[in-house]
């Protein structure tokens, strides 16, 4: 696992300093990141690819009967 305080970070103020702001804690659903950076599904994905590039571990929380699955950075305790 790769330590996330030394990867590449995004510039400040930018939508993808901002989906690593949302993947962190407890992580969001696609939905709810598409929402929040007005962008499409496949959008927010293909940033998601470009952060594990980078060398962000990203993990999918699988859904349940009541929730859609989740995804969030690796490492964080929420």
């Amino acid at each position: 696992m790769t330590d996330q305080d030394t990867l590449d970070a995004p510039r400040d103020g930018t939508k993808e300093a901002r989906l690593v702001a949302a993947l962190t804690g407890k992580g969001q659903t696609l939905k709810q990141l598409s929402a929040l950076l007005t962008w499409q599904p496949h959008t927010v994905r293909a940033a998601m690819t470009r952060l594990r590039k980078r060398g962000y571990v990203i993990d999918r929380v699988a859904k349940t009967e009541k929730s859609a699955a989740r995804f969030k950075l690796r490492g964080d305790r929420a």
